[in-house]
């Protein structure tokens, strides 16, 4: 099981994917928004990073693009992004900036929880 960062600003949403996560023995990191999300990773080096893509202060994009600054890229964690907007603008200008996946919100507990495990193994 692996060292998760959450980045989601609805509280709810972001609560219910942590108890999710916990209960398949993930530790669980919850960031409220962005810049609390970048002040977390640069202080507990997550094995993978579910970010939102809109949230105040900063969006996921941002957040991905300071994190990749941050932090050499043979040393960064898989990064998936969660959210509704799923146009494929928003697909391909995730991918192109590195994230591994995009997953639309709504989604399945079971297919997130696979969608993890097939990225902390790889």
């Amino acid at each position: 099981m692996g060292k998760l960062l959450t980045i989601e600003d609805d509280v709810l949403l972001r609560e219910t994917l942590t108890e999710i996560l916990e209960v398949y023995g993930h530790t669980v990191i919850q960031a409220g928004d962005g810049e609390e999300g970048v002040e977390l990773f640069t202080k507990t080096a997550p094995d993978l990073v579910l970010c939102d893509v809109n949230m105040p202060k900063m969006d996921g994009f941002a957040v991905l693009e300071k994190l990749k600054n941050l932090v050499g890229a043979s040393k960064f964690p898989p990064f998936i992004f969660l959210s509704a907007k799923t146009e494929q603008k928003n697909v391909q200008h995730a991918l192109d900036l590195g994230a591994v996946d995009f997953v639309s919100k709504p989604y399945s507990a079971p297919e997130l929880l696979r969608l993890i495990e097939l990225r902390l193994n790889d």
